[in-house]
């Protein structure tokens, strides 16, 4: 298997896990309340840091957890179907 593959494996796991973590534990937390926001989820521990960008939300949990390996990190918007990965300035959002 490729390094690419792998990284996309890695990356698949952690967005079915960190959206399992929002949808369970922290949709009922921020909706509404924090809708817009963006929220960084630390998988292994289901901490989660809030920020108005990608970056604010993901330098607030590396403060946290600054070993954070690949895989660890889950980053979306609060009240939004749209998921964002924290490698990426895109946003991208549904039509």
């Amino acid at each position: 298997m490729s390094a690419q593959a792998d990284i996309a494996g890695i990356r698949e796991e952690a967005a079915e896990a960190g959206e399992h973590i929002y949808e369970q534990l922290l949709r009922p937390l921020l909706e509404p309340n924090e809708n817009g926001k963006i929220v960084a989820i630390h998988i292994p521990s289901h901490d989660y840091f809030l920020g108005d960008s990608i970056l604010e939300a993901s330098d607030r949990l590396r403060e946290e957890y600054p070993t954070a390996a690949r895989g660890d990190i889950y980053t979306r918007g609060v009240g939004e179907r749209a998921v964002m990965r924290a490698h990426t300035p895109r946003v991208i959002r549904p039509r």
